[in-house]
Formats: C-alpha cells, sequence, structure tokens
C-alpha cells in the first residue's frame, strides 16, 4: 500500500532526527544514530520498516545527492594534481584487505571461493559515510579529506571491477576485462569533454539567470552524470562526484552547495544511512559465529588502517594523517553490498556467510566513524595543550 512508504518515511527522519540528539550529546558522529535507526526500525529489533524497491531508489538517490556534495566540496586543481597518490593509496587499500580478509576467513570455512568472497567484499570503501563524518568534522577541504575522497573514486573504479570478477567467476574471460576496461576509459574521456562544455554553460548561465535558478541546472546535470556513468557500467556516484567537482568551480557554487547540503541533511542523508541498517535481517548468531564476527569486522577496519595508511606514507603523508586516511576509508557499503548479493544470487557463497558479512560490515560502519572523531578530536587536544604552553 502506497500510504505505508510514506509511514515507513516518516518513522526513519523522525528517529533519525530523535537519534540525532542523542549523539549530539555525546560527540558521536550523526552518521552512526542513522545507520542504528535502520537496524532498530528494521527486522532484525522492531520489524516495523523493511527494505522495498521504493526505499531503494530514494537511496540511490540520495547518494548521487551526497557524493555530489562532496564534488562541489573538492577543490579541482588539488584533486587533478593528487591522482597519482590517490591511486596509489587506493591500490594498497585493496591489496591488505583482500589478503587477510581471505586468509582469516579460512578460520570459518575452507571453501576457496567463499575464502575469495570475504576478501573480494572488503576491498571496497564507502566514501559516502566518511564524507558525512568530515562534513560534520569540518574536515571536508582537508589534505586528509581530499586524499580519502580522490582515493574512493579509484577504490570504486576498482571495486567495479571486483564486482565484474564476483559476477563473471564461472565464465571469466580476457574480454570481460577488456570490455569493462573500455568502457571505464570510454566514460571518462566523455565525461571530461561533457564537463568543459557544462562549466562555459554554466558561466553563460550565470551572467543571464538569477543564482536562485543556477541549482535547478545543477541537479539536473548531477542525476544525468549519473545515469550516464551507470549506462557505462560505471557507478552512478562517480558520475555525480565529477559533476559535483565542475559545478563547484562556477560562481553559482555556494548558493548551490547551501541548498543541496540543506536537502541531503534533512531527507536523503537519513534515508540512506538508514537503509544500509535495514538489510540486517537477524542478529540470532552461535557464540562462536558472534566471535569471528567481531574478528572479521576488526580485521576489516585494520586491513584499511594498514593498507591505504602504508599507501599515505608512501606518498609522503604524516603518520597521523596516514592513520586518518586508513580509519576513513575504512568504512564499507554499496558495492560491498552488491557485490554481497551478487555472490548469493550466483549460489557462490552460504546465506549464512552473508548474514555474517553483512553483520561485519555494519559493525565496521558503525566502529569506523567514532574512530575518526577521535583520531580528529584527539589532534584538538594535542594543539590545546601547544597553545597552553605557549
Amino acid at each position: 500500500m502506497t500510504y505505508t512508504y510514506f509511514l515507513e518515511l516518516g518513522l526513519i527522519i523522525l528517529f533519525v532526527k530523535f537519534f540525532s540528539l542523542l549523539t549530539n550529546k555525546f560527540h558521536i558522529p550523526k552518521v552512526l544514530g542513522a545507520l542504528l535507526v535502520g537496524i532498530f526500525l528494521g527486522p532484525a529489533v522492531l520489524d516495523i520498516v523493511h527494505t522495498s524497491s521504493f526505499l531503494d531508489i530514494l537511496s540511490k538517490i540520495a547518494i548521487v545527492f551526497i557524493m555530489f556534495l562532496a564534488g562541489m566540496e573538492t577543490r579541482l586543481k588539488s584533486f587533478i594534481a593528487g591522482t597519482k597518490k590517490f591511486a596509489i593509496i587506493a591500490i594498497m587499500g585493496i591489496i591488505f584487505p583482500l589478503i587477510l580478509g581471505f586468509l582469516f576467513s579460512r578460520l570459518y570455512t575452507h571453501d576457496f571461493v567463499e575464502n575469495l568472497i570475504f576478501g573480494a567484499v572488503i576491498t571496497s570503501t564507502s566514501v559516502s559515510i566518511t564524507i558525512e563524518a568530515l562534513i560534520e568534522l569540518k574536515k571536508m577541504k582537508t589534505n586528509v579529506g581530499l586524499a580519502i575522497l580522490g582515493a574512493g573514486v579509484c577504490d570504486d573504479i576498482l571495486g567495479i571491477i571486483f564486482l565484474t570478477f564476483v559476477i563473471n567467476s564461472k565464465n571469466l574471460t580476457f574480454g570481460t576485462f577488456a570490455v569493462i576496461f573500455a568502457k571505464i576509459f570510454l566514460f571518462f574521456l566523455v565525461a571530461i569533454a561533457f564537463g568543459f562544455l557544462v562549466y562555459t554553460i554554466f558561466v553563460f548561465l550565470g551572467k543571464l539567470l538569477h543564482t536562485d535558478d543556477i541549482p535547478v541546472y545543477a541537479i539536473a546535470y548531477a542525476l544525468i552524470m549519473a545515469s550516464m556513468a551507470e549506462y557505462f557500467g560505471v557507478s552512478g556516484i562517480i558520475g555525480s562526484y565529477i559533476a559535483g567537482l565542475v559545478i563547484g568551480t562556477t560562481d553559482g557554487a555556494k548558493k548551490t552547495k547551501k541548498q543541496i547540503d540543506t536537502l541531503v541533511e534533512l531527507f536523503f542523508s537519513p534515508i540512506f544511512f538508514a537503509s544500509i541498517g535495514l538489510n540486517l535481517k537477524s542478529l540470532t548468531f552461535s557464540f562462536e559465529a558472534w566471535i569471528f564476527i567481531f574478528g572479521f569486522a576488526a580485521i576489516t577496519i585494520l586491513s584499511k588502517i594498514l593498507g591505504n595508511g602504508f599507501g599515505a606514507k608512501m606518498c609522503g603523508y604524516k603518520k597521523q594523517d596516514a592513520l586518518r586516511i586508513g580509519i576513513g576509508m575504512s568504512t564499507r557499503g554499496e558495492v560491498a553490498l552488491i557485490m554481497l548479493e551478487a555472490a548469493v544470487e550466483l549460489a557462490l557463497i552460504q546465506e549464512t556467510s552473508f548474514s555474517i558479512i553483512l553483520v561485519a560490515i555494519l559493525l565496521v560502519d558503525l566502529i569506523s566513524p567514532i574512530l575518526l572523531n577521535m583520531s580528529f578530536e584527539k589532534n584538538k587536544k594535542v594543539d590545546t595543550e601547544k597553545l597552553q604552553e605557549a
């Protein structure tokens, strides 16, 4: 029934607001509250809100807007200048989780394909969760924030290749990979050419139209770019992020960002993060399974801290910043969930393994924003002590 959608949306927004008051009181990232709302209202606890095609569509639109906002927050020149560094950080952040995830899962199962899925699923990063935490901390425009975003984009591209590997694991050919690489390359060529054209148009529109009209065209551009990315087999969030990079360089960027920011904070952000929590169907596991879940969650976080952190150190980042980059890259989300669902549909893993990985991912998404917050808070205290000594 249609009215149930309205009720579910109302409950999500209301409870996210209530939980955000609690998280603010205890200085915990708001993202954590939204994730908990999804678990609390979903099948795992109260069982009054469920995943649906309607919520799924809204969630996909939400992440497009979140990444569009992130693109506008990013300095385009700095992003282009750091591309090589971002690629190194992303690659190291894939190698470590793949190996550690594969090896640790041997404690649970000795099925080679399942072990590979355990490792592959935790290679991808969900920067959208980290972005919310960085915006809240006002650290989005720092070197750390830029590195997380840049490496996150590279990570998504590599995640798509991994996803292709999973989906075609039973009939994998060189041709499959060649087509994927060609489509990704073509997408970026088209996106760059289209970006120059759109920038010119927006500069022209800025002289003709009132600034209040610009955000409407900017939103349309973000959605078109997301659609284009999906058409080429690339994640839609990369398309919307590129749109944000382009719009962020125009005169109407400030007005557009302000309006998108309000829309995301009040409506889309609660829906997206709560929908992640709704994926958890049950909390009923054996004691041994819970031990493995907590261990796997720890490995999931540690592998990114080691991998991305080591990559950041290789690129000349300070030890503290490298740690923050590693923590910021440790969240998992949409690409991991898509890969996990594809593995179940293809009967590559058992339902129990699916549930265990899903719970571990949710634990990671609950813990990582707190760790990121602590890493910046620690630095604040050190800076305060230095000022007092001076």
